[in-house]
């Protein structure tokens, strides 16, 4: 904010949740914005292509220039600015450009101290590499061949690990079940489990419910009785118990007919935003700690704060901390 002009311009490179996020922001306080996407939708690795088109027409709404299918060249200093050369011809003028195009694990010090590495730190389901006193957790860790960029995943994986040292061998880490929310403040976005079923696969049933007009899209894959994957657009109120399903793995039977139950009307934000994620203020918070939640996990799971990104839960812990000092002093 201290080196952009009042009319400045930023080009954004990567259109993911990083990207898109700080576009936004950049637009609320009048900052010209441009974002550079390689592939052909926004969120590309997140969710599907209608909700990649819902997401455009919203980002186009808002004044944010989208660039698809395309890349810088070069970036050239001027007396201006900068000028970003792209693989099309385009020439972009700009005062700053930001680069968002995800994390990619610093394996160096693993491969020279002579730890098994791939994309990142190979682990087995303690979370062990392959010298049995160092452990890896959180994005350099990879599991299975994967590595996960999200909170949860570490949170989990932390879990494992801290259990294991302390002498349990009966919790394993299995993986994590990917989740994404775009924190706009005038739109929900979520996506859960898969976004799309596998090309060419059998046994996955989609159930969609779309409303272009109102910008309102939910979609549901289900597989062998059990939600996989879910994407949401315009109301995310189901997604603690979404999250829930596919992380449990748990049968839908009667559930599956109420998936897709539309306009359920979200709690107003009460006090100060806890929870930019999921919309929960800090009185939302305190109404479910007076109805009887007395632990961090349990106000988690019945507010759905704390389960997208995961940065709100010191202050979850705080507002417990705060409720139970007030209990014993009366």
């Amino acid at each position: 904010k201290k080196f952009l002009k009042p009319d400045g311009t930023v080009l954004i490179i990567g259109g993911g949740l990083l990207g898109l996020e700080l576009a936004a922001s950049l637009r609320e306080i009048d900052i010209g914005v441009s974002i550079l996407q390689l592939g052909s939708r926004l969120m590309e690795r997140q969710i599907d292509n209608l909700s990649g088109q819902l997401l455009l027409d919203f980002v186009d709404e808002k004044g944010i220039k989208v660039y698809l299918n395309d890349q810088v060249q070069a970036i050239e200093r001027t007396s201006a600015g900068l000028t970003a050369q792209l693989k099309s011809g385009k020439l972009l003028d700009v005062d700053a450009i930001v680069y968002a195009v995800g994390t990619k694990p610093n394996i160096e010090f693993v491969q020279e101290a002579g730890l098994e590495s791939a994309r990142g730190m190979i682990v087995n389901d303690y979370l062990q590499t392959n010298d049995p006193d160092i452990f890896a957790i959180g994005e350099i860790a990879e599991h299975n061949g994967k590595t996960l960029g999200i909170t949860s995943a570490a949170e989990k994986q932390a879990d494992v690990a801290a259990r294991f040292i302390n002498g349990d061998v009966q919790q394993r880490y299995d993986g994590a079940v990917p989740m994404n929310i775009l924190k706009f403040s005038d739109l929900d976005l979520c996506a859960i489990g898969i976004a799309e079923a596998p090309a060419n696969s059998e046994g996955y049933d989609e159930i969609l419910f779309i409303d272009k007009s109102m910008r309102y899209y939910k979609k549901c894959i289900i597989k062998d009785d059990k939600l996989v994957g879910a994407i949401m657009i315009g109301d995310k109120a189901e997604f603690a118990e979404f999250k829930d399903l596919i992380e449990n793995n748990i049968e839908l039977s009667d559930r599956r007919m109420q998936l897709l139950r539309s306009g359920k009307k979200a709690e107003p934000v009460i006090g100060r935003l806890v929870c930019s994620c999921n919309q929960i203020g800090a009185g939302n918070l305190q109404k479910i700690i007076e109805g009887g939640c007395t632990s961090l996990n349990e106000v988690c799971q019945s507010s759905g704060a704390g389960l997208g990104c995961g940065s709100c839960k010191p202050e979850i812990q705080q507002l417990l901390n705060e409720h139970k000092a007030m209990v014993v002093s009366s």
